[in-house]
């Protein structure tokens, strides 16, 4: 048996509990197929590189598994024809590798990130609206780069 990864993208859309399922789910199929699951990594929500099916963003997952060449073609059609995921991809791994990567926690990454990213700035005052006056026009093109700015922020 020969060492493979498996690696998936779900719609952001699933909750914590739905994701839970798919990923046993996942399991199932590559039990079914008669590979033996060593690890699965959830590795959280990430933006995509481009909208897939009109998604931007996805939660990935990793599969650590021990298969049959000959399975592998099976795993992948039905990988393939399940609605569920957006994109996976199954690779062998390196046969010198020994130790395997490890995986911080998605929620502890963020917060160490978010606190190397935000520099000491000082409080900006906002300037108070007068009822009279009129508010600022914006294009379309403005309003899609400032939302997907702010859909970044939230899930980094």
């Amino acid at each position: 048996m020969k060492k493979y990864e498996l690696m998936y993208i779900v719609p952001s859309k699933y909750t914590e509990a739905e994701m839970d399922e798919l990923i046993k789910k996942v399991a199932g199929i590559l039990e079914t197929a008669g590979a033996q699951i060593s690890e699965t990594h959830n590795m959280g929500k990430r933006r995509l590189a481009y909208p897939i099916e009109h998604h931007r963003n996805g939660t990935y997952t990793l599969v650590h598994f021990e298969a049959e060449t000959k399975s592998i073609a099976k795993i992948d059609e039905v990988l393939r024809l399940t609605s569920e995921i957006l994109r996976h991809l199954i690779v062998e791994r390196d046969p010198h590798l020994k130790q395997l990567p490890v995986f911080t926690d998605t929620e502890e990454r963020r917060t160490e990130e978010a606190r190397e990213r935000q520099p000491a700035a000082p409080m900006i005052q906002a300037k108070p609206v007068s009822p009279s006056a009129k508010p600022e026009s914006v294009n379309i093109e403005e309003l899609d780069k400032k939302l997907d700015e702010i859909l970044t922020e939230e899930i980094l």
